[in-house]
């Protein structure tokens, strides 16, 4: 049990895949024969490619249309069984029906693959030792897929709880590593330079795909106890991320001399001591371990005591920056000293957050047909990639029909579809990591060949089921090992003794990972392709987050509103940072600017960033404000940076801010009631950065034929 407590969900999931489908061949075997339950076993492993960690209720929608499929592929290629023609046509249609579901996003990608590895299977499938008859074997193949679906949804009711934790703690260590690389850059005052900033932007694609994932497996839950603590963690530590996106304005006023340093040093350790808290917290959560202890006054003295040894010169107009970025910091710190406190704490019944009120920000579910039809268009990635699969699969299999080898033609179309993505990047790492894990599996099976014992066979195959599993998304090598363990073990289960086959194994993977890489130049998708629509959905989702931020008091729906339009803003911004990652390696010619893209991820960001600071100073500093000065620059503020953002031709021009301490950058904080002066000042930040990012966005949008 401890060592179980140590795995993680991806572990997890995959040991209940390899028992799923040893469950699956064990009763299909038992009630109709061993034949049936071989058979079973290929829907199983087709259904269980759909199977990742999700709330119970998401299972049988995911599962059973794979398992449905399976069992359509598998007759179709009985079918076509003895037509060379027939079977490439085949192969042609599944492979871009199949690539066609990416049009319903991310959570369709291993529904995708499903129907390739059925197509696999079936072209494996010994005819003259299996069943005689197309429909039966397809029919015991969509009862092994139907078998497994029951297996999945009672493994996701037992896991659930376990699985909530582990994306909970997930989250929590993504934004301690946000925390840290924060605090990084704030005690070394490090310049933008290219590596820092595609490590920044690499830390925030990872911290919102773990608040998504933790907001998937907790904002589905039932109410409980339980789930409420854990709902109560998750909304503090949303809130926290941006707070921490706040904290990287205006550090770099501080300057470079020693105050400034000894500044920074102070505010940095302060971070470190957080992220401490928050790794703690994610033990606390995963492993069970002791809450740790916090004090938010404490950490309020301390940083104060270290800030007050600062020697500045005397009338340095930074001590009123320092005393801002001191209490802005104090919110954190406060923030992070009530998310142990509430773990801690008893049961609250009377919490607003119902899961109808939390269901908008969990990631969509079903397949609705209308999300096709944008994707009926040439100029779709999804019908590019679609096409070009097509034609790539067809030719692998019609090429290896042709090779002296010809036993396998189905092991070239294999390596070419794993290998063969969207976009270029994961090409190229399925490239390498394909032919290397390739390697290591024939080595294995080397070994493993000498064994004369069936049973111990077959556990290898069913331990190498849930590893290809656990790492397909995470370690890709060793889950193209498991996966080559998988294709040659299983005719030494049959014939004990025999040729593994393991020259032709490598030489198809060789080849077909040639082919895939040959194929990501046919009917490319590059990603400057993706600017124009991704442009847009920024530019949409920053003016509706604009317009709920700049507000003064919003009641409770108006925060649900802000929740919600700022999750959307960072998922549009964080679109974009991936994009900015996978064209790196991308030809030059069509090549997406660095410059250009990372200023436009630095204004949005920062946009966000002084949009969740300016609703901050609202909320806990509202006594300390003029309310009819700041509802008015509010609206004003909002109006603008809307027309920025949706008109900008119609938008006035901002004037620029005073770039140092010097020349006024900032009003008195230290010792004043009156922040208004503080509130102003970040509205009209608020303006300039949209009609940067409006300017950043114009210099952005690539040439006319960037799909040719």
């Amino acid at each position: 049990m401890k060592l179980l407590k140590r795995w993680e969900a991806a572990h997890l999931n995959g040991l209940s895949v390899a028992l799923g489908v040893a469950a699956t061949h064990a009763v299909v075997g038992a009630l109709f024969g061993e034949t049936a339950g071989l058979a079973a076993v290929g829907g199983a492993v087709c259904a269980s490619l759909t199977d990742v960690p999700n709330p119970p209720q998401r299972v049988w929608p995911r599962v059973l249309p794979a398992a449905l499929a399976a069992a359509l592929v598998t007759l179709g290629v009985g079918l076509a069984d003895g037509s060379l023609l027939a079977t490439v046509a085949l192969v042609a249609g599944v492979a871009f029906l199949s690539l066609m579901t990416l049009a319903w996003g991310l959570r369709a990608g291993p529904l995708s693959f499903a129907p390739v590895l059925a197509l696999v299977f079936g072209m494996a499938w010994d005819r003259t030792a299996g069943a005689a008859s197309p429909w039966a074997h397809a029919a015991w193949v969509g009862l092994g897929g139907c078998v497994y679906a029951l297996w999945a949804r009672g493994a996701a009711v037992v896991l659930r709880h376990r699985l909530r934790e582990l994306a909970l703690a997930q989250a929590l260590r993504a934004t301690e590593q946000r925390v840290r690389s924060r605090a990084q850059r704030i005690a070394l005052a490090v310049s933008a330079d290219e590596a820092r900033i595609r490590a920044s932007i690499a830390d925030d694609v990872l911290l919102a795909d773990a608040l998504q994932a933790a907001r998937d497996q907790v904002f589905a839950a039932r109410r409980s106890p339980r789930s409420r603590r854990q709902t109560d963690l998750l909304l503090g530590l949303i809130e926290l991320r941006d707070l921490l996106l706040a904290s990287r304005l205006d550090t770099e006023l501080l300057g470079q001399d020693f105050p400034g340093r000894q500044w920074r040093a102070a505010l940095a350790d302060t971070l470190r001591h957080l992220a401490d808290v928050l790794a703690a917290l994610a033990n606390a959560v995963a492993y069970g371990a002791p809450l740790p202890e916090v004090s938010a006054e404490a950490w309020a003295q301390q940083l104060a005591a270290r800030l007050a040894e600062v020697s500045a010169p005397p009338g340095d107009t930074r001590t009123h920056l320092v005393s801002a970025l001191q209490s802005r910091l104090g919110h954190m710190l406060g923030d992070v000293a009530a998310m142990v406190a509430r773990q801690a704490g008893p049961d609250d019944p009377d919490t607003p957050w119902t899961l109808e009120r939390l269901a908008p920000f969990v990631s969509p579910e079903g397949w609705p047909l209308a999300a096709l039809k944008p994707h009926l268009t040439l100029q779709s990635g999804v019908m590019r990639h679609a096409l070009r699969s097509a034609l790539a699969l067809s030719l692998a299999y019609a090429l290896g029909a042709m090779l002296p080898w010809s036993a396998h033609p189905f092991w070239l179309m294999l390596s070419v579809a794993v290998v063969l993505r969207g976009n270029l990047e994961q090409t190229l790492s399925r490239r390498n990591e394909r032919i290397i894990g390739t390697v290591q599996g024939c080595l294995l099976v080397l070994l493993l060949a000498h064994l004369t014992w069936s049973p111990l066979l077959a556990l290898c195959f069913i331990a190498a089921v849930g590893t290809a599993h656990a790492y397909v998304n995470r370690r890709y090598r060793v889950a193209a090992t498991a996966a080559t363990l998988m294709a040659l073990l299983q005719p030494l289960m049959l014939a004990p003794g025999s040729d593994p086959a393991i020259v032709e194994r490598l030489a198809d993977t060789v080849m077909g990972a040639g082919l895939a890489w040959l194929f990501s130049f046919v009917l490319p998708s590059w990603e400057r392709a993706a600017v124009p629509r991704l442009a847009a959905q920024l530019r949409t989702a920053l003016a509706r987050h604009a317009v709920n931020m700049l507000r003064w008091l919003p009641d409770a729906e108006a925060q649900l509103a802000q929740r919600l339009s700022r999750q959307q803003a960072y998922t549009a911004l964080a679109a974009l940072a991936a994009a900015a990652q996978r064209t790196r390696v991308e030809p030059e010619s069509v090549r997406l600017p660095e410059a250009e893209i990372e200023s436009v991820l630095a204004h949005g960001y920062r946009l966000m960033a002084l949009l969740g600071a300016v609703q901050q100073q609202v909320r806990r500093r509202t006594e300390r404000l003029d309310s009819a000065a700041a509802e008015a620059a509010l609206t004003q503020a909002r109006d603008a940076c809307v027309a920025h953002l949706t008109h900008p031709e119609r938008a006035a021009p901002e004037p620029l801010e005073p770039p140092d301490a010097d020349a006024g950058a900032w009003p008195q904080h230290l010792g004043q009631h009156d922040l208004t002066p503080w509130l102003l000042r970040r509205l009209r930040l608020c303006r300039q950065e949209a009609q940067a990012l409006d300017t950043a966005l114009h210099q952005l949008q690539p040439p006319a034929g960037a799909y040719s």
